[in-house]
């Protein structure tokens, strides 16, 4: 009888153990959660507060911004072209592009 009892509390210790570390290991989660979720709240903060200036400012800076790019000439060299053509050859054994690729 009072072997069944010292066991019983043995195993009652090593359970409350087991509680404890699972305590402290959700405990550590919660901290993480609750710094991750301050940091998107902020981040969210800030991007709202960047969208009320853009919104501000008006969109005719960013559409000339656009307008300038589709004009641009995309068809020259680059610098990694080089490097490019080795890999398209020598790594996927492909001799040339695909129609309107390269553009």
């Amino acid at each position: 009888m009072e072997e069944n009892i010292i066991e019983e509390l043995l195993n009652i210790e090593v359970e409350l153990e087991e509680v404890q570390d699972q305590i402290k290991s959700l405990l550590d989660r919660q901290e993480k959660l609750y710094e991750r979720q301050s940091e998107l709240q902020s981040i969210l903060e800030q991007s709202k507060q960047l969208q009320q200036e853009q919104d501000e400012q008006g969109t005719v800076g960013a559409a000339s911004s656009v307008d300038n790019n589709i004009n641009l000439d995309w068809s020259g060299k680059f610098e990694w072209d080089s490097r490019a053509d080795d890999i398209r050859l020598n790594v996927f054994g492909i001799s040339n592009y695909r129609a309107n690729q390269r553009q």
